[in-house]
């Protein structure tokens, strides 16, 4: 696997995580919820956990059962881990399951975890062969060039934000 495929499919499945994020906050609140820390339609948690999943999912020939479980693990490390470091560095919170029923810390709970691991079969099963279809048909040198423009625009959004995030944790904006 190239570089720039590994980069392409993180982009890919931020932005389809952002999408998942918005409809799934959106539909309840009955208006629009940006979800998200960053400027840009993405959520990069769904493009690590996608990453993870297909790198160790993906070339083993697991049943969707074991996908399912392994992809609920998985995905409730990943976001337990992500909750914790951001709380620490950034000193706030980005979600809160306390309220919901089998949580542990407010950082994962039960139904999103299985929510998770729905969406882990349905990646690996279904989603990741039709992106490298579709990205397969795309010229190379296309490629590259989206490839770039999306890392310059991904690292300018996420510098901007992490900069001014820890900038306002120190009290130096308000």
């Amino acid at each position: 696997m190239k570089l720039y495929e590994f980069i392409l499919w993180f982009y890919v499945y931020s932005f389809l995580g952002w999408i998942c994020e918005t409809i799934y906050c959106s539909i309840p609140a009955k208006n629009f919820i940006k979800r998200g820390m960053l400027k840009g339609p993405v959520c990069p948690i769904y493009g690590f956990g996608s990453l993870f999943a297909i790198t160790l999912l993906n070339k083993c020939d697991y049943k969707i059962y074991t996908i399912f479980i392994l992809g609920l693990l998985l995905a409730s490390i990943l976001e337990f881990i992500t909750s914790f470091l951001l709380e620490k560095i950034f000193n706030r919170k980005w979600w809160d399951y306390s309220k919901n029923k089998f949580n542990i810390n407010g950082r994962v709970c039960l139904l999103n975890s299985t929510l998770f691991g729905i969406l882990s079969v349905c990646l690996i099963k279904f989603i990741h062969p039709i992106v490298i279809f579709i990205l397969i048909k795309i010229p190379l040198c296309i490629i590259e060039k989206i490839t770039r423009s999306i890392v310059i625009i991904f690292v300018l959004d996420a510098g901007t934000t992490f900069f001014n995030l820890y900038q306002s944790r120190k009290g130096l904006i308000n």
